[in-house]
């Protein structure tokens, strides 16, 4: 039982690395890769693969920017909406058969 719970919640554990970005995306509003790294002294490297697992599970979204390049701008879900995303994942889990 115990673990089926910790495979289910592994998707839903976030690193603190993912966590500074989401809180800075809440905070700041739309920003670019470089933009993140630049803001929380982390390769961009680093910052493209948190926001991977960010935008897998809902928490962010991204759009594509033509700023004399082109690249994505990326932003924060709100928290109401996180919590929903979270709430029926777990509602979906069955850990009792």
């Amino acid at each position: 039982m115990l673990e089926k719970i910790n495979e289910l919640l592994k998707p839903l554990i976030f690193n603190p690395s993912e966590v500074k970005i989401y809180r800075i995306l809440l905070e700041k509003g739309e920003m670019t890769v470089s933009e993140i790294a630049a803001e929380l002294k982390l390769s961009t490297r680093i910052v493209r693969i948190r926001l991977q697992k960010l935008l897998k599970e809902g928490l962010i979204r991204r759009r594509i920017v033509e700023r004399g390049w082109i690249g994505y701008a990326y932003t924060a879900e709100k928290p109401e909406k996180v919590v929903g995303i979270i709430k029926n994942r777990l509602r979906g889990y069955h850990l009792f058969y």
